[in-house]
């Protein structure tokens, strides 16, 4: 009779076994449990989360793509921030100057950071607009502005003054 360790085990581990894509997806449902309960805010770090290229491609399929889809551009990098066809997950990808993916994460919020508002900048957003609103208050109408035209030589036939008010 054989020993065991005299008897052949072959090991066959398959890509399917070893991925880490099923329990990221849970830690992800568990995320937007958390965002509707209490509203907290997570992310995933793509480049450092145990997945190859080939699985971050799959989970973005499985994911698929939602309403939104916004690309900026800041320093000279440029960003795109695509709501999943999941809401409340959003997937940001930022690339460098030669268009190549510098980092890549999933976003669970509701409204994702960088398209926020900083509050710093609503002071000067409120003087910004109540500038806008002065400057419109006190704009020229058509006929003002066809008058000054004439002043300067050139004929009021040539300019119809156009009210839409």
């Amino acid at each position: 009779m054989k020993k065991l360790n005299e008897i052949p085990v072959q090991i066959e581990i398959t890509k399917k076994s070893t991925s880490m894509l099923v329990p990221i997806l849970h830690e992800m449902a568990t995320m937007l449990k958390g965002l509707k309960s209490s509203g907290k805010i997570n992310m995933l770090d793509l480049r450092h989360e145990p997945l190859d290229l080939n699985e971050i491609e799959i989970l973005k399929d499985l994911l698929g793509q939602g309403e939104i889809n916004s690309n900026f551009n800041a320093l000279g990098e440029s960003t795109n921030i695509r709501e999943t066809g999941v809401s409340g997950i959003w997937w940001i990808t930022h690339y460098n100057q030669d268009g190549n993916v510098k980092s890549e994460f999933i976003e669970i919020t509701t409204c994702p950071e960088m398209l926020k508002t900083l509050p710093e900048e609503l002071d000067t957003a409120l003087l910004r607009l109540q500038e806008k609103i002065s400057q419109y208050e006190n704009s020229s109408t058509p006929e003002e502005i066809a008058d000054r035209l004439n002043e300067l030589g050139f004929p009021s036939n040539k300019f119809v003054a156009n009210n839409h008010n």
